[in-house]
């Protein structure tokens, strides 16, 4: 089996894919599959023994823009064979937006991410008290990353102490109280 590449009017690529599944269909022409990736826009493949095959399926289709010159090989397209998980994006202490349900609009901080659910933990910024929602990870969108940021607990002393002060050291405590006269 070959995979063949078609360029097509982004936003038509499903329309384009129903025509071709109806030709398919009444004409028996020999193709096997047809995939249209969301994240790639303006492309779809269709998998077939024969470019003649793709031809037939294609030709008074409107929207199709041409017929990539070459084969793809299924290995570049596993990442768009299986879909990835929105949780994988999300880390605790990211501002969130949330783009559906009752708190669309609302800017949030992630406390707490459940993967095995897809759920994250949320505290609304807006909010005077802090209430805890949990919501699915596709009604999130990142807004500002702590990806990069270490974990409170990877700090050192020097790091936690606010801009300016310095970390009071434990030789300068005991001396205030053990001074030697």
């Amino acid at each position: 089996m070959t995979i063949w590449t078609l360029r097509a009017t982004i936003g038509q690529e499903k329309a384009i894919a129903k025509h071709i599944r109806k030709k398919i269909e009444n004409k028996k022409i020999g193709i096997f599959s047809l995939l249209v990736p969301e994240a790639l826009r303006g492309y779809i493949f269709i998998e077939s023994d024969n470019i003649e095959f793709v031809d037939q399926a294609i030709i008074g289709i409107p929207h199709v823009r041409s017929r990539v010159v070459g084969e793809v090989e299924i290995t570049e397209l596993e990442g768009f064979l299986v879909p990835k998980p929105t949780i994988e994006g999300l880390h605790v202490n990211d501002i969130i937006e949330i783009i559906s349900g009752p708190f669309k609009g609302s800017r949030a901080k992630i406390n707490r991410i459940d993967v095995g659910r897809e759920e994250v933990t949320v505290e609304l910024l807006d909010s005077q008290i802090p209430i805890p929602i949990k919501l699915h990870s596709d009604f999130c969108k990142v807004i500002e990353s702590a990806a990069g940021e270490p974990d409170e607990d990877e700090l050192t002393m020097e790091e936690r102490a606010p801009a300016g002060d310095k970390p009071i050291e434990e030789e300068d405590i005991f001396s205030e109280f053990f001074k030697i006269s």
